[in-house]
């Protein structure tokens, strides 16, 4: 090739460059003119660099922001797209129930052309379908529902106990993340689409792989494309990429189906989420804008599925963890249980509701390791920081750093430390609003948030009423978190020793 080629191609090479170096920063200025104090960006990556790279969650993304400064509000730059990660209580509350009709949305990109069930997951959805929806749903998560499922829940618990018993006889040491997967697995697929998934009898079992695939952030195609949905919708659309993958969309459309013309068929009551999704079908009126049809129906039990299982499964693996580690925490709940259940006779519904002790843990659990450790809006309209000259323009983008609220000394003394206490009522009395937020806050916080609670409150209870849990040789100690990702989870197995009581 000829001197001039190489000189034409050297700056070609160069004029493109420079070009993408000054349309990636075009928008660097935005917080500095707007004089709000921000984390200096990078070009391509703005702020989140180690978020594209997958070196870091976006939990302990979002905490690192929270954590370099003591302002109200601080700027950052995903891509090229100006954030505000918001830090104040009394600004949180306002943006999440205040003025939530100006933040009703969620920055999560929902692609319906390419991920035409994931979209229509009410956890994606956007304002007017997403209050059309929730409005559809709430009843079914009630505490006369929740109460109903109970015996479904209960039967996936003494199941857990059966297979702990025959694990721990050859070995007492067991991954109890699996174990806490394979209940809730079980517990969300015979809620939502009315079957036993038998998750400790086969380890194959259809439901359990599913349940594996839809969050393992070993898989880098799911990790980046969960991910992209909250800091790269341009590029979720540019590539097609799903919330929810292919296989698994498929196999839960095909299984809710079958289900729901069974039931229909056989005029079948099992008191489970089918059973309510019929009864809400057959409500509805014809000019219905947002009716439960399609795949907007199959999203609404899938959603049940995914949100459910990890919420749970990964609360469950925690507490244990935490109970290991802090015995003496661990003898006071299961005292708690066993005084409970000789009351009740039997761990139910209503007997869960007299373990204090149990729900403290649970509760302190989801402060250190909240499942999602952010919560995440976009502006519908121009608005004007409270108190100040700030305006945001329409679609701007919001971040409330969970995870930061809960390690804030301010809030929560000494932080790293395991405390059940903190959940008292006192405590809570002392603690300002909205610094406690595992399941969100305001009419767009957690639909499920009840049966999350109960599920692993029960799951927890079965577990301590007849194991002692230990830390051994193999347990990750001190714990590390898979920054793969959105969800706060461990980066391998959880290994406890169980000892049989």
């Amino acid at each position: 090739m000829s001197f001039y080629f190489w000189v034409d191609f050297t700056i070609l090479l160069i004029t493109l460059t420079a070009a993408l170096y000054f349309y990636s920063t075009r928008k660097f200025n935005h917080w500095k003119k707007k004089k709000v104090p921000f984390i200096p960006p990078v070009p391509l990556f703005g702020s989140a660099f180690d978020v594209f790279t997958l070196r870091q969650n976006i939990g302990d993304f979002t905490r690192k922001i929270y954590e370099s400064t003591v302002q109200p509000y601080v700027g950052f730059f995903i891509c090229d797209e100006p954030y505000l990660l918001v830090r104040d209580p009394e600004l949180v509350k306002n943006i999440l129930v205040k003025d939530f009709d100006v933040f009703s949305n969620r920055s999560v990109f929902e692609n319906k052309k390419d991920d035409p069930m994931g979209a229509h997951i009410l956890f994606l959805l956007k304002t007017p379908d997403w209050r059309n929806m929730r409005r559809k749903l709430s009843p079914a998560f009630s505490s006369g529902k929740m109460k109903n499922m109970y015996p479904l829940m209960g039967v996936s618990g003494k199941e857990m106990v059966e297979y702990l018993v025959e694990q721990s006889k050859s070995n007492p040491v067991i991954d109890s993340r699996e174990v806490a997967a394979k209940y809730t697995t079980d517990v969300i697929s015979s809620t939502s689409f009315g079957i036993n998934a038998n998750s400790f009898k086969y380890e194959d079992s259809e439901f359990r792989a599913v349940s594996r695939r839809v969050f393992n952030w070993a898989i880098w195609e799911r990790a980046i494309s969960t991910s992209f949905h909250f800091v790269a919708p341009s590029l979720v659309k540019l590539f097609k990429m799903r919330f929810v993958d292919k296989a698994s969309s498929d196999f839960l459309r095909e299984v809710f189906w079958r289900m729901m013309n069974e039931r229909q068929e056989k005029k079948f009551v099992r008191n489970d989420l089918l059973d309510i999704l019929i009864e809400l079908k057959k409500q509805e009126n014809i000019d219905d804008p947002y009716k439960l049809e399609g795949d907007k129906l199959v999203a609404q039990a899938t959603q049940f599925f995914i949100a459910g299982f990890e919420t749970s499964s990964s609360t469950i693996s925690f507490t244990l963890y935490e109970l290991a580690v802090n015995k003496d925490f661990q003898n006071k709940a299961r005292e708690e249980i066993k005084e409970v259940i000789k009351k009740h006779g039997d761990i139910s519904y209503d007997s869960l509701k007299d373990m204090q002790y149990v729900d403290w843990c649970i509760k302190e659990t989801l402060r250190k390791y909240p499942v999602l450790p952010f919560l995440d809006r976009r502006s519908s309209a121009d608005y004007q920081i409270p108190g100040t000259d700030v305006v945001l323009e329409k679609g701007s983008p919001i971040f409330v750093s969970v995870m930061g609220m809960h390690y804030d000394p301010k809030y929560f003394p000494d932080p790293d430390k395991y405390d059940p206490t903190r959940h008292s009522e006192e405590n809570v009395k002392t603690r300002p609003s909205f610094t406690y937020l595992p399941f969100g806050e305001g009419p767009r916080n957690c639909i499920g948030a009840r049966f999350g609670a109960v599920s692993s409150k029960s799951g927890v209870a079965h577990i301590l009423n007849n194991f002692e849990v230990e830390l051994c040789e193999e347990t990750q100690h001190p714990l590390k978190i898979d920054p793969r990702g959105f969800l706060v989870a461990p980066i391998s197995g959880l290994l406890l020793k169980f000892n049989r009581m």
